[in-house]
């Protein structure tokens, strides 16, 4: 960002390229196999964007959560002149009580465009939820007048290893992402696979150290197209001038109509459904199962047997990140 101090970006460039080419190393090395799909299509995108400044809007990628390592790993399949450029690598969001535990880590983490992301069960200063500075900064950086970054988020909340990548319900975070920047963002659906396998839930000693020779596949799907979300757009910005709110990401100043009323609440359940329902497009491309029908549904996951970490009582396997 350009409020960033030159000594600042160029550390977090460092920080990055370091981080990329082990991960990198780590996947054409020491793993069986790695099928990358649509990752041309996506450079050219974002090299497109690079040309429209400020009128592109920002990017946000949004995929399945399988393992702990998905980030950084998978980002190990971007060619390495992306990983010098700070501007051209993702923001992500990073569980404060795991990521931001200590100085140092809090430093690493913040040099690799991690966002300290608080979660309201475990939070013990009141950030956690919807309205955290976690989800405002990321609509800041989608909405750069100049350089409108990309953000990915795995809308799951937490790592969930199911036999046949069946996904939980998404949390409405993402709906924020979509609806709050001035400028649509273009919204990129994404699903990975074998990572599970690299840093399973269920893995023996040394727990720490992620299994090599293993098969992984990353896949970026077609941009979802803006028609997509553009009456979800138009309701919410009607709803913020009906309610005088012209602020941008700014949840402190957001009148309560915004944020749980009726009409708010339901322009993000329904933009989160939609979200959800392009990577299940994804998943069905790619000839996984259909899904059970519960598993799109909160209330699914509200039984002490799935909300635990570990291995749930559907059987998948399942970690905080």
């Amino acid at each position: 960002m350009s409020s960033a101090s030159p000594l600042w970006t160029g550390v977090s460039s460092v920080t990055l390229a370091t981080v990329g080419t082990l991960c990198k190393v780590f996947l054409q090395v020491a793993q069986r196999r790695v099928d990358v799909q649509g990752l041309d299509e996506f450079l050219r995108l974002m090299d497109e964007r690079k040309l429209r400044g400020g009128q592109a809007g920002g990017v946000v990628t949004v995929s399945n959560h399988i393992s702990v390592m998905d980030d950084p790993l998978m980002w190990g399949i971007l060619p390495v002149r992306k990983m010098l450029t700070p501007s051209d690598i993702r923001w992500g969001l990073g569980s404060h009580d795991i990521c931001f535990t200590s100085r140092p880590r809090s430093l690493l983490f913040s040099l690799g465009q991690i966002i300290p992301t608080h979660r309201l069960h475990k939070s013990t200063t009141g950030l956690g939820g919807l309205f955290q500075p976690a989800l405002d900064k990321s609509v800041h950086l989608l909405s750069h007048p100049v350089r409108p970054q990309w953000v990915h988020v795995f809308p799951e909340g937490r790592v969930h290893q199911h036999p046949t990548y069946q996904m939980r319900y998404f949390k409405w975070g993402v709906s924020r992402l979509i609806l709050e920047p001035p400028i649509q963002p273009t919204v990129i659906p994404m699903f990975i696979e074998g990572f599970c396998d690299i840093m399973h839930e269920s893995r023996g000693f040394p727990r720490f150290i992620p299994r090599t020779w293993r098969s992984v596949r990353i896949v970026f799907g077609e941009p979802i197209p803006p028609e997509v979300f553009q009456d979800l757009r138009k309701a919410w910005k009607d709803l913020c001038k009906n309610n005088g709110y012209d602020k941008i990401g700014d949840s402190n100043s957001m009148p309560e109509a915004l944020r749980t009323g009726e009409e708010a609440v339901r322009l993000r359940i329904e933009t989160t459904a939609r979200v959800r329902e392009e990577i299940v497009k994804l998943r069905r491309q790619l000839d996984w199962p259909e899904e059970e029908e519960t598993a799109k549904l909160v209330e699914t996951y509200k039984s002490e047997g799935m909300r635990k970490e570990g291995k749930t009582e559907q059987g998948a396997w399942e970690k905080d990140t």
